[in-house]
């Protein structure tokens, strides 16, 4: 799926997600004045699309890898990082944090009061445990700090944030480490516009609906007319 962020709409739904059918679609669109003046790709992290973007649009195109598919990337990683403490710990203690796994991955402003003091506990009771959840809201804080305006402020705030993770000595943390060490220069340019792709996750949610809706569609072109009839047209600029 293919969204125009300045109209908030889908500019289309892709058979395949192969870098030659990319580069074709794009190209066509710049060719005909569609996509001429694009400044900004916005992308997960598949080098598919991002070789795809440069190809098409040159090397001077800004492509930025959305923080929400970093954050989902890296909370993958802290589950595997907790079950590497876990099994460290003594069998009775590891048995009092079943359960419990969502205190770890909750934002703490969305816990209550009893919640917080509960995960305050647990940190001090299990330091380690306690040391990855910091580590999680400290990346975190890096990209909810507003005054990180400029790339090369966060690319030193995330090599920071790699060195004091890569003291746990956790495999998970150092796969994490090296994946954001991997596409370092496209999360930074994040912070140059803030864009994301998070109102891609709500087209979604409507092409789920649609399929829903239909009890599951087999031909993909009518699918495709469905979408873009739902969602193709350039709706109003958001205010500000």
């Amino acid at each position: 799926m293919i969204i125009d962020h300045t109209n908030r709409r889908v500019l289309d739904v892709l058979e395949s997600r192969e870098k030659e059918t990319l580069i074709e679609w794009l190209t066509a669109r710049r060719e005909c004045g569609l996509l001429a003046h694009v400044t900004e790709v916005t992308t997960d992290m598949w080098e598919g699309y991002t070789e795809a973007a440069r190809e098409v649009f040159g090397a001077t195109i800004r492509v930025v890898i959305d923080r929400f598919h970093v954050m989902k990337n890296f909370q993958e990683r802290l589950e595997k990082a907790r079950r590497e403490i876990q099994k460290t710990l003594h069998p009775e203690a590891a048995k009092g944090l079943k359960g419990l796994r969502w205190l770890w991955i909750t934002n703490p402003e969305n816990l209550d009061d009893d919640q917080r003091q509960e995960l305050q506990e647990l940190k001090e009771l299990i330091p380690e445990l306690g040391r990855l959840h910091d580590l999680r809201e400290s990346l975190r804080g890096i990209f909810e700090d507003q005054r990180v305006h400029r790339p090369v402020t966060a690319i030193a705030r995330f090599q920071a944030w790699i060195a004091e993770a890569r003291r746990t000595s956790l495999k998970a943390l150092e796969t994490f480490c090296r994946t954001l060490e991997r596409w370092m220069d496209e999360i930074a340019n994040y912070f140059v516009d803030r864009s994301s792709n998070g109102r891609t996750e709500g087209f979604n949610h409507g092409l789920r609906s649609i399929l829903w809706r239909a009890f599951g569609l087999h031909n993909f072109q009518h699918f495709r007319l469905r979408v873009l009839d739902a969602f193709g047209q350039p709706r109003p600029q958001e205010s500000t």
